[in-house]
């Protein structure tokens, strides 16, 4: 993925004197100025050009109010960016009365550092590091190709960050938006450039901007668990409803990328402590738990110290005393314990010893953070044989006083969950529907009855089945009760609700999918999910390739003249081939230390103490020797010429630091020279293999146009392009991809296909956190307000992508965050391994475009129609929405489905902004 380093020439600042006086007059709003005050400062502006107009904390003329010499531009704004874009900043009059920015831009030129359409102001905001601020803004577009704005604060001295770096996506009509952030860094005024901007033609209006710092803002952690009862905060704490409500942590080598993503260990019905079953965690050398990731430094993580959390945070109150405690039991005297508590993004941890009977551990302390959550757990990274720890009675629960001490209870008396027998609550076989398992227990000494309601929603949040329930439940027992065959024949995304009277409601996601049944697909996901029961789920929705990072020269000839060895690439590869996958592997880097021609005194000054950012640069580099380089592609060919058929060349190059980064003078004629040689070498191996080279940017991308120029394609079999699209519609990414086809077409390349080896569009509809950011700045730039819109977006790519010659898809990223922290940028999968509604609408899809397609043309039905007509499977698949709602006849010789796959019955349909598809009857 692309983070590229932003560097820009500013021009001078250019307004005149007088509204700098403004500047003044504003500042003394919050405060008395006496006439000789104002005279003063007014002669120390006389003559600057680029010092700044005061070291406020808000935003100057925010409302568009001011045009002190009347020339139309509102005071204290200006607009920046590349001198061929055509850009115009005015103060325009609103019909309600009082005034807006308007920015417009008629000529737009992409694909450099400066390429946007910008209004700004310099040297005014002044922000402080780690305090919060809230950004609001109402604004409204048209006719903006991009469908998306950023605003950002940065320190233009040295282009860092500052904490600000949000998008939006406006519609034609006004709206408010509302951004917090904290400021990682200091500030001063005189280093600031606020600024708004665009990057296409298009006109933006704006008005209302304000930033103000929030005294004593948190952001709230979800889900927050019940917090009324002394108690026991924590559900199912002995463990008698089975798993539901806990997960697990990996604790060793892992990385950013490759957490346990499940509860591991088993219920035991053979031990407890209190009630009937306790959770056994067990480390065997007869079943190791691995972890799984290929990125910079590829790793294998055996998994010998793991421990149990619960699923929500614990909200604190400040200066008071909280403690965690558990009962636990080991296979002998002496067995490794941990005992954690994160509070915020900080770790504490306890460690202790279990022997062979049952003990309670206790530890408390401080609220320190605004919330927290516990886990227990067993450490055997020192230990050769089996080892077992059995976990039962787990309390978190406010101390009242110093000398208090309560003995364990759990949250409840009667405690109740819906569960699935079904991995990750995905079903694949719509005929026979979803089945529910309700578990109560009733830890009281007398009998209860408990009753409920039970709710199933769709896709779009429509109610598709209710009923009510009532279940006795004798003293100390856990009953189970099973509701089969529910919505027998539909498909999609359904959020079951479990709604127990006088209790907190529990909502279980699920999916109920055709299962996608070929070997190959059109569709996978660049880094393979690290651990193994994720990529079978993945395959079962038509994600069938993953694009490897493993195989890096440096991992694999340690010097010029030494054997190549693949072990460490081997055990990435072999494990997804194992798993029934298919790879492409990705060769990211063109060198290895000892190859490269490397500025290594510029590289340590640019990376100062980044030992990661310093090693990649390095690699980087073009290799002094292509043949060298060549000679690396044809033994990774050789080595995997019966287990793979596609190999790609390079990550991202020349506009990023990945490989050959133009900032360090390599040019698309240097990628050329190496994809050259890469696909020789490669086809002297197997002139079969498939070859993907490119630049692997945007569509619209100069690096695009460059190489197509440049005759780079005759050197690839495949043209990668990556995306990571704003947050406004797919339809406005439709003139960039055929005018990249259109520049295919013209160098003689007509029919050569593309794959979209990185793309992102995200959602969380239970975010981890609020605010809430999925990733980086790319990742954030694409993530989407709801799960239903990016359902509909994904299949709106897949179509729009796909006119243009697109025939692989590979998402952005097979990773997996922490318990209780944030796993959107999978896009899939919640923790778990439960499906988003982006899942089912990606089993859909692949249903209905299979890895043969082929693009027929685009119809015109309707002005308001968008109709995209393919070949796939030897049958003829349309995928259309309307862009405004309407009612429309499905014509004769289709039949229609929506977006999870379901067939719809009616003739006459409303039409909206969610896809369709139609599949052409008969031959």
């Amino acid at each position: 993925m692309a983070m590229p380093s932003h560097v820009e020439v500013l021009p001078q600042w250019g307004h005149k004197r007088q509204s700098n006086f403004v500047a003044v007059r504003q500042y003394s709003r919050i405060g008395v100025l006496r006439t000789w005050h104002i005279l003063v400062l007014t002669a120390a502006f006389a003559a600057w050009h680029t010092s700044p107009l005061l070291a406020i904390e808000g935003v100057f003329n925010g409302s568009f109010e001011q045009d002190t010499d009347r020339d139309g531009n509102p005071d204290g704004w200006r607009t920046a960016g590349r001198g061929t874009i055509v850009q115009r900043l005015e103060r325009v009059p609103l019909p309600e009365g009082g005034y807006a920015a308007r920015l417009t831009c008629t000529q737009f030129e992409g694909g450099f550092p400066d390429s946007h359409a910008m209004l700004c102001q310099l040297n005014v905001l002044s922000v402080k590091r780690g305090q919060w601020y809230r950004l609001r803004l109402r604004a409204k577009a048209e006719e903006l190709v991009a469908g998306s704005v950023s605003v950002a604060l940065v320190n233009y001295r040295n282009w860092t960050p500052t904490g600000l770096q949000e998008v939006f996506s406006p519609t034609s009509q006004w709206e408010s938006f509302e951004f917090y952030f904290r400021a990682t860094t200091d500030l001063p005024a005189e280093e600031s450039r606020f600024q708004i901007y665009f990057q296409s033609t298009g006109t933006l209006w704006l008005d209302d901007v304000e930033l103000t710092p929030v005294p004593g803002f948190r952001p709230q952690r979800l889900p927050q668990l019940v917090t009324t009862g002394d108690k026991n905060f924590l559900p199912n704490s002995s463990f008698e409803l089975g798993g539901f409500g806990w997960g697990s942590l990996g604790q060793g080598r892992t990385t950013w990328a490759a957490n346990l993503f499940r509860l591991e260990g088993e219920l035991d019905e053979s031990q407890a402590y209190h009630g009937h079953r306790s959770w056994k965690l067990t480390v065997s050398h007869d079943k190791r738990l691995r972890i799984y990731f290929d990125y910079f430094d590829p790793s294998v993580t055996e998994v010998r110290r793991f421990l149990i959390a619960h699923e929500g945070w614990v909200a604190l109150e400040p200066g008071n005393t909280y403690e965690f405690s558990a009962a636990v039991k080991g296979t002998r005297p002496g067995v490794p314990v941990v005992i954690q508590i994160r509070q915020d993004d900080r770790t504490r941890t306890w460690n202790f010893q279990a022997g062979s009977q049952w003990q309670r551990l206790t530890v408390r302390f401080s609220a320190e953070g605004a919330y927290a959550y516990g886990a227990i757990g067993l450490d055997a990274s020192n230990i050769d044989e089996d080892t077992t720890l059995w976990v039962d009675a787990v309390q978190f629960r406010r101390v009242s006083a110093p000398e208090d001490s309560l003995s364990y209870a759990p949250a409840r008396l009667v405690e109740s969950c819906v569960v699935t027998d079904q991995p990750g609550n995905i079903f694949t076989a719509p005929d026979r529907g979803l089945t529910l398992r309700l578990r109560a227990y009733n830890a009281d000494s007398k009998a209860h009855r408990l009753r409920g309601k039970l709710s199933i929603d769709d896709y779009r949040d429509r109610t598709v089945h209710t009923e009510t329930v009532a279940v006795d439940i004798p003293p100390d027992t856990c009953v189970e009760k099973v509701f089969d065959s529910l919505l027998v024949g539909k498909k999609g995304f359904f959020r079951i609700t479990w709604q127990p009277e006088g209790e907190i409601s529990q909502v279980l996601r699920a999916a109920l999918i055709e299962p996608y049944r070929e070997q190959d697909s059109a569709f996978g996901m660049n880094h393979a999910f690290p651990v193994d029961f994720l990529i079978p789920l993945a395959h079962q929705a038509g994600l069938r390739w993953w694009r490897d990072w493993s195989c890096q020269w440096r991992l694999i000839q340690s010097a010029p003249d030494a054997p190549f060895d693949f072990a460490i690439p081997d055990q990435q590869i072999d494990r997804v081939l194992a798993l029934n996958g298919e790879v492409l592997m990705l060769l990211p880097f063109p060198a290895t230390p000892w190859a490269a021609a490397a500025d290594l005194e510029r590289i340590a000054q640019e990376a100062q103490s980044n030992s990661y950012l310093k090693e990649r640069l390095v690699i980087a580099q073009k290799p002094k020797n292509i043949s060298a380089f060549g000679a690396y592609v044809r033994a990774a060919m050789t080595h995997y010429r019966n287990r793979l058929r596609c190999i790609e060349i390079l990550n991202e190059p020349l506009f990023t630091s990945y490989a050959l980064p133009n900032s360090y003078g390599w040019n698309v004629f240097d990628y050329i020279d190496l994809l050259r040689s890469a696909y020789r070498a490669a086809k002297e191996v197997d002139p079969d293999c498939v070859v993907v080279g490119g630049i692997a940017a945007p569509p619209e991308s100069r690096w695009v146009r460059d190489f197509i120029e440049a005759g780079g394609l005759a050197w690839c079999d495949v043209m990668n392009l990556h995306l990571y699209p704003h947050r406004g519609s797919p339809d406005t990414y439709e003139e960039a991809f055929l005018r990249c086809r259109d520049m295919m077409r013209q160098a003689g390349f007509a029919s050569k296909p593309i794959w979209v080896t990185e793309i992102g569009c995200y959602a969380d509809d239970d975010p981890p956190l609020l605010p809430f950011r999925v990733g980086d700045d790319a990742m954030n730039r694409s993530l989407r307000p709801s799960e239903w819109r990016a359902s509909i977006d994904l299949v709106k790519f897949a179509a729009v992508m796909g006119a243009a010659g697109v025939t692989k898809i590979f998402y952005h990223a097979g990773t997996c965050g922490s318990l209780n922290e944030n796993t959107a940028g999978n896009i899939f999968f919640e923790y778990g391994g439960c499906p988003r509604k982006m899942y089912a609408a990606q089993a859909a899809l692949a249903q209905f475009l299979s890895p043969d397609l082929v693009f027929q043309e685009k119809e015109t039905w309707h002005p308001s129609l968008q109709v995209y007509r393919f070949q796939s499977r030897g049958r003829e698949v349309v995928i259309l929405w309307a862009k405004k709602p309407m009612k429309w006849q499905v014509p004769a010789l289709y039949e229609a489905f929506d977006l999870m796959g379901n067939r719809l019955a009616f003739s006459e349909l409303t039409l909206d902004d969610e896809p369709l598809y139609l599949v052409r009857k008969g031959p």
